[in-house]
């Protein structure tokens, strides 16, 4: 008998493509599914980041200030070195006594006040310490009438003060006559030991 050759039959090359197919999509899948996660992760970091940036910065509430003391006729104000208390406000259109009488068409206001010095050495009073404010004005004392209003005196013109020593005068201001409401300004002392103030309601 003779002896067939077996013939080896190749199998055609379309029988295989899709083994191919397959393996390129896995690996396709792969690396994208990587860069998606990487993307995503990124997306994360970059909201946090935004958001913590984005993120509005808490204010601090200021201390409320408190509204200065307003001072009254008999409170005892203290200013710098110097005490003072108003014991009295009068107002009127005629000054009279031995030198003889002072008009005004506004009104003359009469502060009686005392001063204590609360320093360790004397300091020097002076009319020039005081002013009154009216409707957003100021007005200063005129030394010449405290003459008429102090009896034996010049009430606190260039007045020396011992420490611990209290003196009482009278200070006039001349006001218009439509001035219904002001303040009398009192100074922690004369020229340059001057520079704070305080203010007393006088109507």
């Amino acid at each position: 008998m003779s002896k067939e050759k077996k013939i080896k039959v190749k199998k055609p090359f379309y029988k295989k493509w899709w083994v191919w197919v397959i393996a390129i999509i896995v690996i396709v899948n792969i690396a994208s599914g990587g860069d998606e996660e990487e993307s995503t992760t990124e997306t994360k970091s970059d909201t946090k980041a935004t958001e913590t940036t984005a993120k509005p910065e808490e204010k601090k509430e200021e201390p409320k200030k408190e509204a200065p003391k307003q001072h009254q006729v008999g409170d005892v104000v203290k200013v710098g070195k110097l005490e003072y208390t108003v014991k009295g406000v009068e107002e009127t259109q005629k000054i009279s006594n031995v030198l003889g009488d002072k008009t005004t068409s506004g009104k003359f206001v009469i502060v009686e006040m005392a001063i204590k010095n609360l320093d360790k050495k004397e300091r020097m009073a002076d009319s020039n310490m005081f002013k009154i404010k009216a409707d957003g004005a100021e007005y200063g004392a005129d030394a010449e009438l405290d003459m008429y209003v102090n009896d034996g005196g010049i009430g606190f013109f260039l007045e020396t003060m011992n420490p611990n020593i209290s003196k009482t005068g009278k200070v006039v201001f001349e006001l218009p006559a439509e001035a219904k409401a002001y303040n009398i300004e009192v100074s922690s002392g004369a020229g340059w030991s001057g520079g704070e103030y305080e203010q007393i309601k006088l109507k």
